[in-house]
């Protein structure tokens, strides 16, 4: 056989395999896809590009291509049969020992793309090098790209590459990686950090820099949680997650996983708020040891407790105003999630009103009316019976929703409209005290405080 026809079968046996690797990659649903580099330069911010100069490039770690990237597929074997004689010619040059000049490639992270040289790329890989001469051009960017990267996961590189823009969190710490594993997660971490710069403020007394805020939150928050999520190898019982992930969750329901894991294998899912139904589907999709790890993990992280209630209370007066248009109004609850529960009686009140009305009440009128009519009578009741004195530890915001809600627990027994200091009384019948009748359970239930 002459080395043409030796080098017409290499291709023949290379489109086969691309053939074969396509079918495979259906069946899969595993991306065999060349990346296309116009397309992830479009998507990433790019600080520059410098040449380096001559360098022996590992092969598999060249992943896409400039302008053929529809014609190879990852492991550049040929998709189509237009560019046949090119790709026999260079195959027809290793046989004859004609030396090629070096390939031209963009290197962007730990991956490189063809500039020029698909062809000489694709007949090394398939005779089975592991290296190819290349010039390269870096391209500068802060996301760190790897050559298992998939088409699919641009929209989380350029999230990733969006909130780096917003944080400038890679120059304040160049090895921080807060890798999340959705693009929707990082605008919750930027709230987060944007509550955080709130509660900062709040405690100086000052507005604080956005990047000191940053800074702060990194320190003080995120990476305190990452230590513990290393020192408990947590992780590995959350494999197809990522640290950041765990530390997103811990931030977003540090206080209802707690909540939702005990009360695990409880039909009483309806009494439940959106945060802790959503927790309790987090914990009730992994096993029970991996539960039970990450729950003794949140018992541990008890300065974490006070930070989310400061910050949960920032974000209820940032949209209420509460304390514009009720100066000296003091909403202090002692359990994560309850600014949520008073946001929601502010909705349904305004809703009332606005029934009342037949027409839409402004959302400043219906805080205030609330606070008026529905809050503050109840606040009275409670000082007048002096019914915080038998809770030590717990605030006036606490009895205010604990009462409501046992208010409507005792309305719906009793099929009957039950006053407020009636409801007060029997809550603190009930629930105060080493000899209350109905115990920790029912407080738990009543309360909220699970």
């Amino acid at each position: 056989m002459t080395i043409s026809q030796l080098a017409q079968k290499d291709f023949e046996r290379a489109v086969s395999k691309g053939f074969w690797r396509k079918v495979l990659s259906i069946l899969t649903r595993k991306d065999t896809q060349l990346l296309p580099f116009d397309e992830i330069r479009k998507r990433l911010p790019i600080r520059g590009q410098h040449y380096i100069g001559f360098r022996q490039v590992p092969i598999d770690k060249i992943c896409g291509s400039m302008g053929r990237y529809h014609d190879f597929d990852r492991a550049f074997l040929p998709l189509q049969r237009r560019t046949r004689d090119r790709w026999i010619s260079v195959d027809l040059a290793h046989y004859e020992a004609v030396p090629l000049p070096p390939v031209e490639l963009y290197q962007i992270g730990d991956i490189y793309f063809v500039k020029d040289g698909n062809h000489r790329v694709s007949v090394a890989r398939e005779r089975g090098q592991d290296y190819v001469d290349a010039y390269v051009i870096e391209i500068d960017t802060p996301i760190k790209l790897t050559s298992d990267l998939q088409l699919s996961e641009l929209d989380l590189k350029q999230a990733y590459a969006d909130f780096l823009l917003n944080t400038r969190l890679n120059e304040f710490y160049p090895e921080a990686e807060i890798e999340l594993s959705r693009p929707d997660f990082y605008p919750e971490v930027l709230r987060h950090i944007d509550l955080h710069r709130w509660y900062l403020g709040e405690r100086r007394s000052k507005e604080i820099p956005y990047e000191e805020a940053v800074v702060s939150w990194y320190d003080q928050i995120y990476q305190p949680l990452v230590v513990m999520i290393r020192e408990h190898g947590v992780l590995k019982d959350f494999s197809s997650h990522t640290e950041a992930d765990l530390c997103l969750w811990l931030m977003e329901y540090q206080g209802y996983l707690r909540r939702a894991y005990n009360q695990m294998g409880e039909d009483d899912s309806d009494d439940m708020d959106a945060e802790t139904t959503a927790a309790r589907q987090l914990l009730g999709d992994y096993p029970l040891p991996a539960v039970k790890k990450l729950i003794s993990l949140v018992n541990r992280a008890h300065w974490l407790d006070d930070i989310i209630l400061e910050q949960e209370r920032v974000e209820f007066l940032e949209l209420t105003r509460l304390d514009q248009l009720r100066p000296g109004s003091q909403i202090i609850p002692t359990l994560p999630g309850q600014c949520n529960r008073i946001r929601e009686h502010i909705a349904v009140h305004r809703w009332y009103l606005g029934e009342q009305r037949q027409a839409e009440t402004p959302y400043d009128e219906a805080v205030a009316s609330w606070y008026d009519r529905i809050y503050l009578p109840l606040i009275e009741i409670i000082r007048e019976q002096g019914i915080l004195e038998k809770f030590p530890g717990r605030t006036e915001t606490d009895l205010y929703l604990w009462i409501i809600t046992h208010r409507w627990y005792l309305q719906q027994a009793y099929e009957a409209e039950i006053p407020l200091e009636e409801a007060a009384e029997k809550f603190t019948e009930d629930f105060s005290g080493p000899g209350s009748k109905k115990g920790k359970k029912a407080k738990s239930k009543a309360a909220g405080d699970e």
